[in-house]
């Protein structure tokens, strides 16, 4: 194995991970007050938790 080759494998030259992070269009938000108890800022992105939910 040549030299540059066994570098490779060394921990400093190694990539961890790549974030993929889609744009969001800013439209509506919710009021602050309600965006703390629902966790988001933003409507598009409120999921309540379903609970008694079938699977």
């Amino acid at each position: 194995m040549a030299d540059n080759e066994r570098d490779m494998y060394e921990p400093r030259y190694w990539r961890l991970a790549h974030a993929y992070v889609p744009f969001q269009a800013y439209t509506e938000t919710y009021p602050l007050d309600e965006a703390l108890m629902k966790g988001t800022l933003f409507p598009a992105l409120f999921q309540p938790e379903l609970r008694n939910r079938p699977y």
